[in-house]
C-alpha cells in the first residue's frame, strides 16, 4: 500500500515537472525512487510479454504500482496544463521570464553533476557549441505551420517523450525550443483530439522504439548527449527571454 501511495505522488509530480520546461520528469521519478522500475517496465513491453493471466503480466509490468503512477500523472497533467496555459495567456513576458530562468539554472545544474562525473576536456566545448548552435538554428525554423499535418503533431509526439526518457532532460523544454509548447499545452487544457490523437500516437511510437535505443546510447555516450543538450536547453532559455 505505502509503495502504491509513492508511486501515485511520484505520478502526479511527474505529470507536473513535464508540463515545466527545464524540469525533467525522470529526474523527479528518481528522487522518488521509481525511475528504475519505470524504465523496466518500457523495457518489458514487447508482445511476447503479453497475456491475459492478470497474475503473470503484474509480475512483467509492475501493474500495482505503475497504474497507480500513470493515473496520478494524467490527473496531474490535466489540471495543471489549465493552469499553465493561463499564465501563459495572461502574464505572458512574466511566465516567460520564469522559463527563461528555470531552463538556465537547470542547464547549469546538469554541467555541475557532469562536472562532478567526468573529467573537462575539449568535448566539453565542442558539444556544447554544437547543442547551442542546434538551438540557434531552431529558433529560426517553424515546425508548425498554420495547418500543421497529423504526421507534424506524431513527430513532435515522438520526439517529446523521447526527451522525457532522458534523466536530466525536459520533454517541455524541447517542445518549447521547436516552437510548439504553447500548442501542445492548449491542446492538453482543452482536450483538442485532432492534436492530442496524433501527439499520443507518436508517445506510443516513442515507448516502443527508444528506451533501449537510449539506454544504449547513454552507456556509451552519456557525457557527449548531456552537455549537448544542456547547450540547447541554455541558448532556447536566453532566446524565449521577453524583449
Amino acid at each position: 500500500m505505502i509503495e502504491r501511495l509513492r508511486f501515485f505522488i511520484a505520478g502526479f509530480f511527474v505529470g507536473l515537472a513535464e508540463l515545466l520546461p527545464g524540469i525533467s520528469g525522470s529526474t523527479v521519478a528518481i528522487a522518488f525512487k521509481v525511475y528504475e522500475k519505470f524504465i523496466l517496465f518500457l523495457s518489458n513491453l514487447k508482445i511476447s510479454n503479453f497475456s491475459f493471466n492478470f497474475k503473470k503480466l503484474n509480475q512483467v509490468f509492475f501493474l500495482d504500482v505503475i497504474i497507480p503512477f500513470f493515473i496520478a500523472m494524467a490527473i496531474s497533467v490535466i489540471f495543471a496544463s489549465k493552469f499553465i496555459l493561463f499564465l501563459y495567456s495572461e502574464y505572458t513576458n512574466g511566465f516567460l521570464i520564469f522559463l527563461s530562468f528555470l531552463m538556465c539554472s537547470i542547464s547549469f545544474l546538469i554541467a555541475f553533476r557532469l562536472k562532478n562525473e567526468f573529467k573537462f576536456n575539449m568535448n566539453w566545448i565542442i558539444y556544447f557549441l554544437a547543442g547551442a548552435i542546434f538551438a540557434a538554428m531552431l529558433n529560426t525554423i517553424s515546425l508548425v505551420s498554420n495547418n500543421p499535418s497529423f504526421i507534424v503533431f506524431v513527430l513532435i509526439g515522438f520526439i517529446a517523450f523521447s526527451f522525457f526518457l532522458l534523466p536530466g532532460i525536459s520533454g517541455s523544454a524541447i517542445l518549447l525550443s521547436i516552437g510548439v509548447y504553447e500548442i501542445i499545452i492548449g491542446s492538453i487544457a482543452n482536450m483538442q483530439l485532432e492534436i492530442l490523437m496524433p501527439f499520443a500516437i507518436g508517445c506510443l511510437i516513442s515507448l516502443f522504439l527508444m528506451p533501449k535505443i537510449i539506454n544504449h546510447l547513454l552507456s556509451k555516450y552519456k557525457l557527449n548527449i548531456m552537455i549537448f543538450f544542456a547547450a540547447l536547453i541554455f541558448v532556447s532559455g536566453v532566446l524565449i527571454f521577453p524583449n
